[in-house]
């Protein structure tokens, strides 16, 4: 990984994890990630106990998606921008297809951001347009096609780029 700018550690993405009351996050996922690290999550928790297993490993960034309970989507806009080391990252859910979700976050972010993160079709995606990278990590623990999967994004001097990590 390149340098960063006054950059936190590393930069890890997850998404659609539906998990229920008393299931926990993957261990191959879980093992990797220091307290110093962040961990955006894109939507699609389920159960609030995904929450507190997140923040006792690292800070967590998130958003809800559309299998979120009000409890969760209380906590959690369905998109909002942050700033991370001084690039702009949008982070959505989305909503749809796989084809009008990619298409609906390219309107919605394309432009305004450094970076767009985005969830809901469970498989893994990651492109530029219009100067602005897009990626899905997939999902961590129900991919629809392929091996679970989730991302480290990687925000470095020479640009920005994601890594998809399968499980």
């Amino acid at each position: 990984m390149s340098e960063r700018r006054n950059g936190p550690g590393r930069i890890w993405v997850v998404s659609d994890t539906h998990l229920r009351s008393g299931q926990i996050l993957p261990d191959p996922f879980t093992r990797r990630v220091r307290r110093e690290d962040i961990i955006i999550h894109l939507g699609d928790f389920v159960s609030p106990d995904i929450i507190e297993q997140l923040r006792a490993i690292a800070r967590l960034e998130a958003v809800s998606g559309n299998c979120d309970p009000s409890s969760i989507k209380n906590l959690f806009p369905s998109n909002r921008i942050i700033e991370i080391s001084g690039y702009k990252v949008g982070l959505a859910h989305g909503k749809g297809g796989r084809v009008e979700t990619v298409k609906s976050v390219e309107r919605q972010l394309v432009g305004k951001v450094d970076v767009a993160l985005f969830g809901h079709t469970h498989n893994p995606y990651h492109a530029k347009s219009g100067g602005t990278v897009f990626f899905n990590p997939g999902s961590l623990s129900q991919s629809r096609q392929g091996p679970e999967t989730f991302g480290l994004l990687h925000l470095g001097v020479e640009g920005i780029w994601g890594e998809i990590i399968e499980l």
